[in-house]
């Protein structure tokens, strides 16, 4: 819990503990967020950053080791590579991060 590691923040700001917190999370191995959280897309984002840099497993497809627990049908929706689609607010999408590096006519060759 945040409060075993107090003596290490300091005096860090109490508001800027919801963003430590993403921060945290997203360097682990695993995460379960909210589907239609905010919070939680933004954990994924960086995630996926991560997992692009790392070249870890599925990184090609964008994939990260993350999942939803509500709504259940969605529960591995940011583990494969999906269009855009509604509703885009509260979560992210591996085309955020996936070929970030690369320019649109790099990708588009690729894709002939």
């Amino acid at each position: 819990f945040l409060d075993d590691f107090a003596g290490v923040l300091g005096d860090i700001n109490t508001n800027f503990y919801g963003m430590l917190d993403q921060r945290i999370a997203s360097r682990g191995r695993t995460f379960v967020g909210c589907f239609f959280s905010t919070f939680t897309g933004y954990i994924n984002r960086m995630r996926g950053y991560h997992h692009q840099l790392k070249k870890g497993p599925g990184w090609e497809q964008g994939a990260i080791n993350s999942y939803y627990y509500v709504p259940l049908e969605n529960k591995g929706a940011v583990r494969e590579y999906r269009p855009i689609s509604p509703p885009m607010w509260g979560r992210e999408f591996p085309v955020g991060w996936r070929d970030l590096d690369r320019g649109i006519e790099d990708i588009a060759r690729q894709t002939k």
